[in-house]
């Protein structure tokens, strides 16, 4: 049976797969094929989207060819469909996922994970607890704190960071009242961050390491996604052979919901921002039809920043350039994690840094990014960052000025550059 050979191929009919193909032709992209398992059209069918339903298409697997930069797609009845990018908008791989935590069974309260949103659930006059940080989670918590009587966060090493660093709480306590929603009435505090480690889940809350019980009413869970056990091995296969199963940790999430590092142009919707993560894929999509590359990918220092963020807020992607690689066939990442020196405003503080970059196709120049970790024993001048945001970073004998792109509640810095980077590239 010969290849259906398309732009882009939408999985889903539901509204998840009718934003992302609307956001698509809004972008000038209108080779686009919609699959879907079901028979007929959705009641509820748009007529701008009539000619794109390929329906009874049911996707079984996804394989991406490297010699062509593009994917291939098999259904349940063996049709075969070749794409330059694919928009993962039915069920997807990836599972809310919740850590085993001891005793998690005995909790009389209510209790899901955020991804999983139980539509009956009032928040009002409730002691909650959230455990974990992930995107979704975060888009709860500011509406959470506007009713419900106190909201505490409870940080899981599924943000790994939480872990790596010892840090001041009033530096979590002053980003948590900056970007954390104000309350609507009565002039409550945002939510409160417990940084000790859960140690077991009661009948009546949460206990810590340090001893304390923490009350709750209901508990929600931040607590990222996994892969099911019984997911095939060829359901989604990325470049080089990677399965999904080998790129994914149990917590994690794709990078705003839609990218996953090692499967370029292959993006998901999952919500529950779903309007605005398709029209960030329909950017994506544009660069690819629009310029000369051939391939858009996140890159892994994106993702694994984005995995170590505490979100408390609604998240908001970076510009697609500062956190995709695009081009036209395969690339290593350039990477270097060790000490550095990083010069603020003539005074120099030794760190440890993680950084990585590519050349850019469209501009030609080298970016590169990533993050700074400063001592405990010796932290940074938070103020003089603030004031100046322009730093040099030193690997060696090797420097390259940088700015300072925002600071993370756990202490991090996010750092990008333009040019040659302080650490060696190979072959140079």
């Amino acid at each position: 049976m010969t290849p259906t050979h398309v732009i882009v191929i939408v999985i889903g009919a539901g509204v998840r797969g009718r934003s992302a193909a609307t956001e698509l032709l809004a972008a000038g992209i209108t080779d686009v094929v919609i699959l879907d398992k079901a028979q007929g059209k959705p009641d509820d069918w748009p007529t701008s989207l009539d000619g794109l339903l390929r329906p009874g298409r049911e996707v079984v697997s996804s394989l991406f060819d490297d010699d062509a930069h593009s994917w291939e797609l098999r259904t349940t009845s063996g049709e075969t469909f070749r794409a330059a990018a694919v928009i993962a908008a039915h069920r997807p791989e990836h599972v809310p996922w919740i850590p085993e935590l001891f005793g998690r069974n005995e909790f009389r309260g209510v209790s899901f994970h955020a991804a999983q949103w139980d539509p009956d659930f009032d928040p009002s006059g409730k002691r909650i607890s959230v455990i974990g940080t992930d995107a979704t989670a975060g888009h709860y918590i500011g509406q959470l704190t506007a009713s419900a009587a106190s909201v505490t966060v409870f940080a899981h090493a599924a943000r790994r960071v939480v872990d790596e660093l010892s840090l001041p709480t009033t530096r979590v306590k002053r980003w948590l009242s900056r970007h954390a929603r104000p309350a609507s009435r009565g002039g409550r505090s945002g939510p409160a961050l417990v940084r000790s480690a859960i140690s077991a889940i009661t009948a009546s809350g949460i206990r810590t390491s340090d001893g304390v019980d923490h009350p709750a009413d209901a508990i929600i869970y931040g607590t990222g996604f996994a892969i099911p056990d019984q997911t095939p091995g060829t359901a989604l296969v990325g470049a080089g052979g990677l399965t999904i199963q080998r790129a994914w940790d149990d917590g994690m999430e794709p990078y705003f919901g839609v990218a996953v590092h090692g499967f370029p142009n292959y993006f998901f919707i999952t919500g529950p921002g779903i309007a605005t993560q398709a029209r960030y894929v329909a950017e994506c999509v544009a660069l690819i039809e629009h310029t000369a590359g051939t391939r858009i990918e996140v890159l892994r220092s994106s993702q694994q920043v984005y995995n170590e963020r505490a979100h408390f807020e609604p998240a908001q992607p970076f510009p697609v350039l500062s956190v995709f690689d695009l081009s036209s066939g395969a690339a290593v990442d350039e990477i270097y994690d060790g000490m550095a020196t990083l010069t603020v405003a003539g005074t120099c503080h030794p760190v440890r840094v993680r950084l990585t970059g590519r050349v850019d196709p469209i501009d030609g120049h080298y970016h590169w990014q990533g993050t700074i970790f400063s001592s405990p024993a010796q932290p940074l001048p938070d103020e003089a960052l603030r004031q100046t945001r322009t730093v040099t970073v030193t690997v060696g004998e090797r420097s390259a000025p940088a700015r300072i792109v925002e600071q993370t509640p756990w202490g991090t810095h996010s750092v990008a550059g333009v040019g040659a980077p302080p650490y060696a590239l190979s072959g140079r």
